[in-house]
């Protein structure tokens, strides 16, 4: 099992799409390994960032390979009851878990919602392969 874990920059509210490197895939078994789990988790001391039903963030996942985006393999949306709090893990659901191969790349995408929903610096995302 392999983690791979950034911390992703400040984003204000209504700001433009962030893109954040998050790791590079260096080994996988002989059976092919899979996307298991996403994460964000807020660091200590961190203000809750409160999710509402509109003018909030998406938090997007994609899988990259020899430069190309394979798509978005998670996504998670801060609409009301989704909430990002100090050391307690958000998990992003999987939308297509695909294969993983070395080399493959994951990144995270922040996108405001209309006016937007400002996210404070720090914010880590952990992807986990299997």
């Amino acid at each position: 099992m392999s983690h791979y874990t950034q911390a992703l920059p400040a984003q204000t509210a209504g700001g433009a799409t962030s893109t954040t490197y998050v790791g590079t895939v260096e080994t996988t078994d002989d059976d092919g390994s899979t996307l298991v789990a996403v994460n964000l988790t807020a660091p200590a001391g961190y203000a809750t960032v409160t999710g509402v039903a509109t003018n909030n963030v998406t938090f997007n996942v994609r899988q990259l390979r020899a430069g190309s985006s394979l798509g978005t393999v998670a996504s998670v949306q801060l609409v009301s009851g989704k909430n990002l709090v100090a050391e307690t893990p958000l998990n992003v659901p999987l939308t297509t878990p695909l294969a993983v191969q070395r080399g493959d790349v994951f990144d995270v995408q922040m996108v405001q919602n209309g006016t937007g929903l400002a996210v404070g610096i720090g914010v880590f995302a952990q992807v986990e392969i299997n």
